[in-house]
């Protein structure tokens, strides 16, 4: 673990707390080499198999630890590893078809919201769709071709095919499993789904008129690239409907980027209350629900359960969480 400190001594700040993100829901270590009691599920291995008691989600964060000053693909596979198992997991457990979301959602807490749909007060899932509808706000997406990259498994997908009435939508993420379980899924005319790099989109220039993206570029090894990729795919005018969990820190930087590729921010919300809130409403119900063959520990980190890391970097303000709708220039 002494490498492992020394090579995250050198990452970024958003690179660093990815590798910590993963470490932690393992609970093999924390950045320091600490070590804890592991909570992880004995059926995940690295590569999403079963039956290797060698390997595990643990080896895909070490992994992604021990590669993340190497190099960006290589924290790309070790990211895409991590994701196959968490996928494989949810898809094998008791929530199985249901568990189309990974993000921690939205509560309201009397702040204005955006959102045109009104969810009834009972309804699955209902605070990580609010945070899908607020994120999509009141932008203009019917008839529209949408891009959604880091669809997961197809939370978002799902939420646009069923509100919104886009003239075609694809998902685009980097883990396999993600899609496959997509693919088998979300079965909306105009909808498809394909494993590919938020960094390299495999579409011609101009092919969007919508690209969305919720809680997933934190994942992103250069997200100057993915900017970047966001702009040459969205046509003059297009809008670009981003939410995520930044860094407070960086996330002048991040604003920045976007308006150096061309990339006007039309709307900037602080909903990192929101997310709170729903964090505390939803960690009893999440707890159960991913408590399938040792999983809860695993999946606090992610969902944002109240004491993770996540949660407490949101309550200090070391984290902050915010949507933006940027629109590409014209000309």
């Amino acid at each position: 673990m002494d490498d492992l400190t020394a090579r995250m001594a050198d990452l970024s700040p958003d690179r660093h707390r990815l590798v910590e993100r993963l470490l932690r829901a393992d609970g093999t270590a924390d950045a320091t080499g600490a070590h804890a009691p592991s909570p992880r599920p004995p059926s995940l291995t690295a590569d999403g198999e079963p039956g290797r008691s060698d390997a595990g989600l643990g080896a895909a964060a070490l992994a992604l630890g021990a590669e993340a000053a190497a190099g960006p693909e290589q924290v790309k596979a070790a990211t895409r590893r991590f994701y196959d198992a968490v996928s494989r997991h949810l898809t094998e457990s008791p929530a199985g078809s249901y568990a189309m979301f990974l993000n921690f959602g939205y509560a309201a807490d009397g702040s204005p919201e955006y959102a045109r749909v009104a969810l009834p007060e009972r309804c699955l899932n209902r605070n990580c769709i609010k945070l899908v509808l607020e994120t999509i706000g009141d932008a203009d997406v019917a008839g529209c071709r949408v891009l959604d990259v880091g669809c997961g498994r197809g939370g978002t997908v799902h939420v646009l095919a069923t509100y919104f009435a886009p003239a075609r939508v694809v998902g685009l993420d980097l883990s396999p499993s993600a899609i496959a379980f997509c693919r088998a899924r979300h079965r909306f005319d105009g909808v498809e789904f394909m494993q590919g790099d938020a960094e390299r989109l495999p579409f011609e220039d101009a092919s969007f008129d919508v690209v969305t993206n919720v809680e997933s570029s934190h994942s992103y090894p250069t997200i100057d690239r993915f900017y970047a990729e966001v702009a040459r795919v969205l046509v003059p005018g297009g809008a670009f409907l981003y939410t995520d969990l930044f860094a407070t820190a960086d996330y002048a930087a991040r604003t920045r980027q976007l308006a150096a590729h061309g990339l006007a921010i039309e709307l900037e919300r602080d909903i990192t209350r929101n997310v709170l809130r729903s964090c505390d409403e939803t960690a009893r119900v999440h707890g159960q629900a991913f408590r399938y063959q040792g999983g809860a520990a695993l999946m606090q980190s992610f969902l944002g359960v109240p004491g993770s890391q996540v949660y407490d970097e949101m309550r200090s303000g070391r984290s902050t969480y915010r949507i933006l709708r940027a629109r590409r220039l014209r000309g």
